[in-house]
């Protein structure tokens, strides 16, 4: 792999850039070095910072946290993202259960990729939702959700541009982001209000938008597991499977008179692509979520 040709032909293999363009593996592959790992070795320790993000050739490894084994990776497989994206030091212990061979990009180097070409930052934020779905689906009856909020003030009338501003810097991690983000998602925001028993979306629907309540209650079920959970005001309600591009996996239905914000996919995308730094800050939120995920899968085995 010390040729960039035959790193380039391996990337083009991965699913990371399936129907990408070929010009974004070539310039990865540019950007990558071979790395090669003894079974017991550790590819990341807990406390130190990932420096680079690493495309697995081939062998397998383990990612452990708090103690416990929660992700097993291989061959095509990305590692060492998460933490370098929640851009804090390394969230867990990853340890080589065989002998293995990477590609290693710094970190640094694939954000420099992801402003210019925003096509394959799309594609991470795709795969780092498809993570958080698939860790939920595994966190027992109410897929490691949490205590509903308490409904926000707000006046007895629309929200103006400013009011909507101000919520959006409170959520979905768009504090960082810059005023003329915010603005510009907060102008392409629709106020929505719907009664109880309002069916939002069945299984197998697409996933074209999410909602972000101010005042009442939706209830999720989904099926194969059985889960049941509730949203309410400060949660986003089907914001990940519309990101990683996934069909609904749950039946949302109003079970409290609901006031919300509505964002359609498109919008938001639109907004991320003119605006790097409030779409890597998305980025680092969902990674963040992930590690908290993490955290609630050992807590789970810690129970068993």
């Amino acid at each position: 792999m010390e040729d960039r040709f035959q790193r380039y032909l391996f990337l083009k293999t991965m699913p990371a850039f399936t129907g990408l363009p070929s010009e974004i593996a070539q310039i990865v592959a540019a950007n990558t070095r071979p790395r090669r790992f003894e079974k017991g070795e550790h590819l990341y320790r807990l406390g130190v910072p990932a420096l680079e993000v690493q495309y697995i050739v081939r062998g397998e490894c383990e990612i452990i946290r708090n103690g416990k084994p929660v992700r097993r990776l291989g061959p095509r497989m990305v590692v060492g993202g998460i933490s370098a994206l929640a851009d804090q030091e390394q969230g867990y212990d990853c340890v080589a259960l065989d002998d293995m061979l990477t590609l290693a990009i710094k970190v640094e180097d694939a954000q420099e990729i992801f402003e210019e070409h925003f096509i394959l930052l799309k594609r991470v934020l795709q795969g780092t939702s498809q993570e958080v779905l698939e860790a939920r689906r595994k966190l027992g009856p109410n897929a490691g959700f949490g205590e509903i909020g308490e409904p926000f003030d707000f006046p007895d009338r629309p929200f103006d541009l400013v009011e909507r501003m101000a919520f959006l810097r409170k959520t979905m991690s768009f504090g960082s982001s810059e005023i003329d983000a915010i603005a510009d998602l907060a102008r392409e925001t629709q106020e929505v209000h719907l009664p109880k028993g309002e069916v939002l979306w069945e299984i197998g629907d697409r996933s074209t938008y999410f909602l972000l309540p101010l005042r009442g209650i939706i209830e999720g079920r989904a099926e194969h597991p059985e889960q049941r959970f509730r949203f309410g005001p400060g949660d986003s309600v089907g914001a990940i499977d519309s990101m990683a591009d996934e069909r609904r996996w749950y039946r949302a239905e109003v079970v409290e008179d609901l006031v919300a914000f509505r964002i359609d996919l498109e919008v938001l995308f639109g907004v991320l692509e003119d605006h790097f730094t409030m779409a890597i800050g998305l980025l680092r939120g969902i990674a963040m979520g992930i590690l908290g995920l993490y955290d609630q899968g050992v807590d789970a085995l810690n129970d068993n």
